[in-house]
């Protein structure tokens, strides 16, 4: 039977029983439904614009949504746009499907997946040993791996949740970007603003745990981006003290980054670079 090619969206098991659904009138949860659906669809990681938002469903609807919790709505109103809150924890990002292709589009170079059980390796732990005459049939091996190559080429959506762990990884860094943009910040002017207030230059992932706890301390904020950078700017010494701790001691110190161009140490290749450009007569 072919698989089914269209688009899926994932809610829990018991999504019906959460207090914050079961408050709410029927059409206001079949709304958020939709927009989980539509934001899959639009490829918008759950980010709508506000004229789109409420051209699709009535602002009152929306305006539930967002008032469906004091600190932890199903849906934020973040200035000219509506955010499903969480979308990366729960529904599969635009990010997280263009790694997974990069990683089929590589494997498929090298000839595909490799074999958990390479032909020579020995017989897998707990199968029968050799000479019992109980071993796996030719038919067995050829629907196995036409099972494998149809999780990796065919089914990309679910294969997310089929493949070994550590087999596609997205990154912390690029999953923190996603939670960033959900909770609307901008992930570079954020790690700008930490280094040169703090003096300490942090990965996307680092810079997204600040963010997060200075929001989960001033509750209903109407513009996370600046409620974050002005409250940097209020007690650097608290947010470093903050990244310092939460650091493993193990882990050496990134180098320091040019404040100017992220990703690039001190002393600056394109600051050089642009300064003996400014020099050309």
């Amino acid at each position: 039977m072919p698989r089914d090619q269209r688009l899926y969206m994932t809610f829990p098991n018991d999504f019906h029983r959460h207090p914050k659904i079961t408050r709410l009138p029927v059409e206001v949860r079949w709304a958020f439904v939709e927009m989980n659906g539509e934001a899959r669809e639009a490829d918008n990681d759950g980010v709508f614009d506000a004229a789109d938002a409420e051209f699709l469903w009535p602002l009152d609807v929306l305006d539930q949504l967002v008032a469906s919790h004091p600190t932890r709505p199903l849906v934020l109103r973040q200035g000219d746009k509506y955010v499903i809150r969480d979308y990366g924890e729960h529904q599969e990002t635009k990010a997280a499907r263009e790694a997974r292709a990069a990683k089929n589009r590589a494997n498929g170079q090298k000839g595909g997946r490799p074999r958990k059980n390479p032909v020579g390796s020995g017989p897998v732990s707990g199968g029968n040993p050799p000479g019992t005459g109980s071993q796996p049939n030719r038919t067995q091996h050829k629907a196995e791996s036409e099972s494998e190559l149809e999780t990796e080429i065919e089914d990309p959506v679910r294969q997310s949740s089929h493949v070994d762990s550590g087999e596609i990884d997205d990154g912390p860094d690029e999953a923190a970007r996603v939670v960033l943009l959900g909770l609307g910040v901008n992930t570079d002017r954020l790690l700008h603003h930490i280094q040169e207030r703090t003096g300490v230059v942090v990965s996307p992932a680092e810079a997204m745990r600040v963010a997060t706890d200075i929001l989960a301390r001033g509750g209903d904020v109407m513009k996370p981006q600046a409620y974050v950078l002005r409250s940097i700017t209020n007690d650097p010494d608290a947010i470093r003290a903050a990244i310092t701790a939460a650091r493993p001691t193990s882990i050496p110190q990134r180098e320091p980054e040019c404040a100017q161009h992220a990703g690039y140490p001190l002393p600056c290749e394109r600051c050089r670079r642009d300064a003996a450009e400014k020099e050309k007569p």
